[in-house]
């Protein structure tokens, strides 16, 4: 018998253990033993890891928290919110980093190559996690080698909008107005890859037509373009509800599957003629690779609680999102399926899918 098999086991120890009929008092403690420690051995692997010291006691100190968009956009305003919730539940500040550059993939980079100690995290959309994997050139990350998915937040609502000199005042009178002159409109978005982006080119080629498309990083920009009628036409998030309220844009359709709360009137892009048609965006909170699941589960039930309250579940639902605040687990099996679909999406687009 192998000796490692025969100490785990207890036999092989003593000469009169084997024997029939042997009296062997000092054997039954060893049997015993032995067996205790196959059931420990059996059992090691089923049974949850024990907090490292680290990961017990954070957050020592301020937690950096990377926002890959400009100041003011609409993704900025929801991570602040979500920042100041967990800074009070932490008690330690949580210090705002906009990155922004190449559709948020710098700063989701950022993010990727720092440090997995649970003290800089990032939150971001499916635009850098799922959209850019598919299309050149490539981003310098992979994100599900590289990042470690906290929770999914947010899915939004985009609303399609027109400047008030476009004699439009229904998807149906736009999509009229721009076969009548074909690539005399344009209009604009905030990033390669965004659902902003894609929507609207999903719209265009679902209804036959032809629009100027104008890039942006900056959504602010886009927006003060919008209003003065260089662009006559946006498919864009929360900062242009605002506008809408103000009365300095027309709302013609919303791209989610049901209406704004905000704008109850204004119909969705499937009810105006288009069925089955969806363009959102989503956006979590991820750390890099290898931060500690403890870590991940703490950030996460924090954020969970903070969304659970009253009045900051009323706030974000006024800007038009729609809370998740799911768990790692579900957020880390969601990514690759994402990046599957829109890879699906991508390609009749002819969006340099790669």
């Amino acid at each position: 018998m192998d000796r490692s098999k025969a100490r785990l086991s207890g036999q092989g120890m003593c000469p009169a253990a084997g024997r029939a009929g042997a009296a062997a008092p000092s054997a039954m403690p060893r049997r015993v033993l032995g067996r205790l420690l196959r059931r420990l051995l059996l059992a090691a692997p089923l049974a949850a890891p024990l907090a490292t010291p680290a990961a017990a006691a954070w957050p020592e100190r301020p937690v950096t928290l990377i926002l890959p968009f400009a100041a003011g956009a609409s993704p900025d305003i929801t991570g602040r919110l979500v920042a100041e919730r967990l800074s009070a539940a932490w008690g330690q500040p949580v210090v705002v980093q906009n990155v922004p550059g190449a559709s948020a993939t710098i700063g989701v980079d950022r993010v990727a190559k720092a440090a997995p100690d649970g003290y800089t995290i990032g939150y971001t959309g499916d635009g850098a996690m799922v959209v850019r994997v598919s299309m050149d050139p490539p981003i310098p990350y992979d994100p599900v080698r590289d990042l470690a998915p906290i929770s999914l937040l947010f899915r939004t609502r985009n609303l399609l909008v027109v400047h008030p000199a476009v004699p439009a005042r229904s998807l149906a009178e736009f999509i009229a107005h721009a076969k009548a002159q074909p690539g005399a409109m344009s209009y604009g978005h905030s990033g390669i890859g965004f659902s902003t982006h894609l929507g609207m080119e999903m719209l265009k080629q679902a209804a036959g037509i032809e629009l100027v498309t104008t890039p942006y990083t900056n959504e602010g920009q886009m927006v003060a373009d919008l209003i003065s009628g260089r662009l006559q036409a946006s498919l864009g998030s929360i900062v242009l509800l605002r506008r809408v309220q103000a009365g300095e844009l027309r709302p013609l359709a919303v791209s989610s599957r049901d209406r704004l709360p905000a704008l109850p009137e204004v119909p969705t892009i499937a009810e105006s003629g288009f069925p089955g048609f969806e363009a959102v965006a989503w956006f979590g909170l991820v750390a890099p690779a290898r931060t500690p699941p403890e870590i991940l589960a703490r950030i996460q039930r924090d954020t969970a609680a903070a969304l659970a309250e009253p009045a900051l579940r009323q706030r974000v639902e006024e800007l038009g999102l729609v809370v998740v605040a799911n768990t790692p687990d579900e957020f880390r099996a969601m990514v690759p399926q994402e990046i599957a679909r829109m890879q699906a999406v991508l390609q009749p687009l002819g969006l340099r899918a790669r």
